[in-house]
């Protein structure tokens, strides 16, 4: 009938309108890739900062033949679902708003100017582990460390050199790439962390993921790379920990991608820090 057609027709009209704006609709902001935001704490704070990093795949790993036997052989890993992770390394001021909500000490600054812009240093893998649980159960989200194999994704930001910006240092006085010992960085900082921030970010957005400090990762160190990655950190698992990126006191070579290093989850010293990672929904 007449009447049953145009109940059709406009029944698909009305399909079509909001298939139409299901496709116009912007994604939820903290979903989209390159998204920075940050998550609300009590008393009107701010977590740290965090962008939103894209799913995708890569080969981890050395792919020119300069890093250890560890790097390889190359590993092809899926990141099946977008995250946002750390802009900058876990700051002392990050850090101070944990240590204020919940009576833990303040890790040692070794006495540096400025360091509430500074990454925190002295921090072991389950103080780390503890602040991002802090930091779960204040937003009602799911922060972490990154795995191994999520932070060298972020670090490569879709590179396969040897840095995530080429195959050289190319780290010229007047435009260091990062801060280590080599990388042509101001004397001022020659025996200290730099402020976060104050060197190129990636292809992500994401700063400082070679040199500057040492980063903790969620996932237990095996040689090579076994693809067993540690998600859920357990604080009574004594296994050596991955750390990744080299740090100030590091030579160029290690700030390269793939540079596998091991501490135990105890360590604590001056060139250690960490960023976290948060599950988007």
């Amino acid at each position: 009938t007449a009447d049953g057609m145009a109940a059709g027709l406009s029944r698909r009209h009305a399909c079509r309108l909001i298939l139409l704006g299901l496709l116009l609709s912007p994604l939820a902001p903290a979903q989209e890739v390159g998204h920075v935001f940050s998550d609300s704490l009590p008393q009107g704070k701010q977590g740290p900062q965090l962008v939103v990093v894209p799913a995708g795949r890569y080969l981890l790993g050395d792919h020119g033949g300069r890093g250890n036997h560890n790097e390889r052989p190359l590993t092809p890993i899926e990141i099946s679902q977008p995250f946002a992770i750390g802009r900058y390394e876990v700051t002392f001021n990050d850090w101070q708003q944990y240590a204020e909500a919940t009576a833990t000490p303040m890790p040692d600054n070794e006495g540096w100017g400025l360091s509430a812009q500074r990454p925190v240093i002295h921090v072991s893998w389950h103080q780390a582990v503890a602040y991002s649980q802090w930091l779960s159960k204040v937003t009602g989200q799911r922060y972490r460390l990154p795995t191994e194999a999520e932070w060298e994704y972020a670090a490569r930001a879709g590179s396969t050199s040897y840095y995530w910006w080429g195959e050289q240092l190319d780290s010229p006085d007047s435009q260091p790439r990062a801060h280590c010992r080599g990388c042509a960085t101001s004397r001022l900082i020659q025996n200290k962390t730099e402020r976060v921030g104050q060197f190129a970010a990636n292809a992500f957005g994401l700063y400082d993921t070679a040199g500057n400090v040492w980063e903790w990762t969620a996932s237990r160190f095996a040689s090579p790379f076994d693809g067993s990655e540690q998600h859920s950190a357990s604080l009574l698992d004594q296994s050596p920990r991955v750390v990744r990126g080299g740090a100030w006191n590091s030579g160029p070579t290690y700030l390269r991608s793939s540079q596998r290093d091991m501490k135990q989850p105890q360590h604590k010293d001056y060139a250690l820090g960490f960023r976290v990672l948060r599950e988007l929904p």
